[in-house]
This record gives C-alpha cells, sequence and structure tokens, in this order.
C-alpha cells in the first residue's frame, strides 16, 4: 500500500504553482524520510519531519540567518550531522502567497548557482594508489 501523500509537500506544490508557471516545472519526489523539490532537475528543497528547509548558498545565508532559519541536521552514528546549504524556512514563508514564492525563488537561484558552478569546475587528474603505481612500476620492470 502507497503510503500518504504528506500534506506539507502538497501545499507547497500548490502554493508555488504561480512560480512554476513563470519558471517552469517544480516537482517534489520521496528522498529518506522525507521528500525533496526540485526545479529543472536541481534539488532547492528538503521537507522533513514537517519542516521546509531551502537551499541557500554565500550571496543567501545571511537573508537566512536573519530571519532565524536554523540549518537542516540529522543523526549518524551517535553524531549530529549539520548540512549548512538548507536553512529552514522563514516564519513569514509559511503564510504562503508571495512571501513563500519570494523565498523560493532565492532558494531556486542558489540551487542553480551552485549546480553552475559545479559544472564549470575542471575535471581532477584521477589519483592513483600507491598499490596501483607499484604495480606499475613492476609490470615496467618486467618489460625490460
Amino acid at each position: 500500500m502507497a503510503a500518504a501523500p504528506d500534506p506539507l509537500i502538497a501545499w507547497l506544490l500548490d502554493e508555488l504553482q504561480p512560480l512554476a508557471a513563470q519558471i517552469g516545472a517544480i516537482r517534489a519526489r520521496r528522498m529518506f524520510s522525507g521528500a525533496a523539490l526540485y526545479y529543472d532537475d536541481i534539488v532547492f528543497a528538503l521537507v522533513i519531519r514537517g519542516t521546509c528547509y531551502l537551499r541557500v548558498d554565500d550571496l543567501t545565508r545571511e537573508r537566512f540567518l536573519a530571519e532565524n532559519c536554523t540549518p537542516f541536521s540529522y543523526e549518524r552514528g551517535g553524531r549530529t550531522i549539520t548540512m549548512t546549504g538548507y536553512l529552514s524556512a522563514p516564519a513569514e514563508a509559511l503564510d504562503g502567497g508571495p512571501p513563500l514564492r519570494d523565498w523560493a525563488r532565492l532558494a531556486i537561484e542558489a540551487a542553480l548557482r551552485d549546480a553552475n558552478a559545479k559544472a564549470a569546475k575542471p575535471k581532477r587528474a584521477r589519483n592513483t594508489t600507491t598499490a596501483a603505481r607499484k604495480a606499475a612500476a613492476k609490470r615496467t620492470l618486467r618489460k625490460r
């Protein structure tokens, strides 16, 4: 039997329809114990345990922190892991309407900047292990 849809996710998708009409489709997909909201196959929000966390970067983080937004964190192996790239949505955003769309737009822009920066980075040269170098040296010696 399929799990019942999360009402918060359904509400967010409904509230973000005017934004989606301007920029393109916004969709949700289950992820871990919650869901991720996507624009153009890029995650811009997480919805976990009844909280919406929006993507931030160096250009937007201070605006979110000024609104007392908290980072997404979870427990793993007895440690708390904090993801500073996602902060809780500001209280005013949870009223819906234009404030939610404005904050979501900031999150989408941050996610797009991050995706573009990753795509622009040159690929690193393959790092060979010591064992691989030794094996290559042995092959070279055998050929002589």
